[in-house]
């Protein structure tokens, strides 16, 4: 039995620890609960976790997290050193924006949600510099009450089987600094082979880091997905 085959029983989540992050984002976008599920479209789902396009309801969440979160401090924090306070009503605008554009197939990112709706991060892709046969993946989960639950573990296994099952692609490439050990854990876990590291390759709050690559082929999805 891997993570890839089966989602729930591997990720090491139970619903017994869900609540306490249900309530917060229910406190957080109370709205939220008065939104009907046949609204928003999925991409994919398991008992804990819905990945679906983003809409105008998660423009507030958005906006809140670009300056709030855990999430913040391992996802290249350099680029926020500095960073001047973001314009809120052009984040609302082009956020918005977005939301009216019609998404690809397979999608290029997607929200990660909890079963009633509310947002909670988010997936994405990206071309790999150099391959037309290869993309980048990343995440963020940018609730910090969402945190250390599995949830970005089953998040990221749906994201793959997604863009494994929708594509022709060849491979799926992760990279994360040495100081993200959660992201690390996560990479090993669902079976990602460590294809190198760059040493010391940025220098950051007086410690120098290392950027790991991992990758995994579809032969090897595929070998996952049977299990």
């Amino acid at each position: 039995m891997t993570a890839i085959s089966k989602v729930v029983a591997t990720a090491g989540v139970s619903t017994y620890h869900l609540p306490s992050c249900h309530a917060f984002i229910a406190y957080i976008i109370p709205a939220w609960y008065n939104m009907p599920m046949k609204d928003l479209t999925i991409i994919a789902k398991n008992d804990n976790i819905v990945l679906r396009d983003r809409i105008a309801g998660d423009v507030e969440a958005f906006i809140r997290w670009q300056t709030t979160g855990e999430w913040l401090e391992f996802d290249a924090p350099w680029e926020q050193a500095g960073k001047p306070e973001p314009d809120i009503q052009t984040l609302r605008d082009k956020f918005r924006e977005r939301c009216e554009k019609k998404p690809e197939t397979p999608r290029k990112s997607a929200m990660i949600a909890l079963p009633d709706g509310p947002a909670i991060g988010w997936v994405n892709r990206y071309t790999h510099k150099g391959s037309e046969d290869a993309w980048l993946i990343g995440i963020d989960i940018c609730e910090d009450e969402c945190l250390n639950r599995g949830l970005g573990t089953q998040a990221l296994i749906l994201w793959i089987n997604y863009l494994f099952a929708n594509s022709n692609y060849h491979r799926l490439g992760l990279e994360t600094w040495s100081f993200n050990k959660r992201m690390i854990r996560v990479a090993q876990k669902l079976g990602f082979v460590l294809e190198g590291t760059q040493r010391q390759v940025r220098k950051w709050q007086d410690e120098w880091l290392d950027l790991h690559n991992y990758g995994m082929l579809r032969e090897e999805w595929e070998r996952l997905r049977r299990g």
